[in-house]
C-alpha cells in the first residue's frame, strides 16, 4: 500500500493537497453527516487496507488496529465498537486521516467499509495516547514473545512494541529511547507491568523490560501525563 508523505505545514495545506490529487477519493464522495467539525475529513488522504488485528491499551480499551499491509491506525476508544462492526479482522476498510511524517501510523478522522458507503466521522482528534496510563485495578501482567513491529504514537514516535501474537508492550512517555534495540522487529522481548487482558488481546505499561524474563531491567516512570 502506497502511503503519501505529509506536507510540512499545518492542516490547511493537507486539505488543499488531498483535494487536488485526482483519484484519491471516491468520485463525489458523500458529505459526512452528524459531525461538528468545521471541515470535511474525507477531503484528507484516504488509506485502504485489510484489518489484520485490533490492538488494546493498558486500560483494556481498543484504540488502534494494524493493517495487514503494515501501517497502524489509531482512533478514540469510544468509536472502537463502530469500527470493529464495520471491519472485522480480515475485512477491508477505508480510513481518512493524517499520516505521521516519519512512521507508518495514521490518525483516523473518518472511516467506511467501502467507497459506496457514507463515511462515519470521528468527532475528535486522538493525538495523545491516554491509554498509555494503566487504570485503577489494572492487573500485574507479564508478556514474552517476538516483536512484530514497533508501536507508534500518533506523531510517529516509538512508544513500545507489538508482539507476534498481537500483545502490546507500551513504555512510559519519554522512556523508549534507551530500549530501542529491544523494540525492533524480530527481537525477543519480555516485559512486566500493570495492564489488562481482553478480547482484543493483552497490553501492559512496562515497569520492567528485557530480552528474556531473567534479564529484565527497570523502566523509569517517565513524564507525567498532560
Amino acid at each position: 500500500m502506497s502511503l503519501p508523505r505529509m506536507p510540512r505545514r499545518g492542516l490547511l495545506p493537507v486539505l488543499l493537497l488531498a483535494a487536488a490529487v485526482p483519484g484519491r477519493l471516491p468520485a463525489q464522495a458523500p458529505p459526512a453527516r452528524g459531525s461538528d467539525l468545521w471541515f470535511d475529513p474525507t477531503q484528507l488522504p484516504s488509506f485502504t487496507g485489510t484489518v489484520e488485528r485490533y490492538l488494546s491499551n493498558p486500560r483494556g480499551e481498543v484504540d488502534a488496529l494494524m493493517f495487514r499491509e503494515g501501517p497502524q491506525v489509531c482512533f478514540p476508544p469510544d468509536v472502537a465498537a463502530a469500527v470493529r462492526q464495520v471491519a472485522a479482522p480480515g475485512r477491508s476498510i477505508i480510513v481518512w486521516g493524517i499520516r505521521a511524517r516519519n512512521a507508518p501510523v495514521i490518525t483516523m478522522l473518518a472511516f467506511a467499509p467501502g467507497a459506496e458507503v457514507t463515511p462515519v466521522v470521528v468527532d475528535r482528534f486522538y493525538w495523545r495516547l491516554s491509554g498509555r496510563q494503566a487504570s485503577e485495578g489494572a492487573e500485574p501482567l507479564s508478556l514474552e514473545g517476538v516483536v512484530r513491529q514497533p508501536y507508534y504514537t500518533p506523531q510517529g514516535e516509538v512508544a513500545g512494541a507489538i508482539l507476534e501474537d498481537g500483545s502490546v508492550v507500551l513504555l512510559p512517555a519519554g522512556t523508549a529511547e534507551p530500549f530501542r534495540d529491544l523494540l525492533r522487529p524480530g527481537q525477543k522481548l519480555a516485559a512486566a507491568g500493570p495492564g489488562r487482558a481482553g478480547d482484543a488481546g493483552r497490553a501492559l505499561l512496562a515497569t520492567q523490560i528485557g530480552a528474556e524474563p531473567g534479564a529484565m531491567r527497570p523502566v523509569p516512570p517517565g513524564e507525567p501525563p498532560r
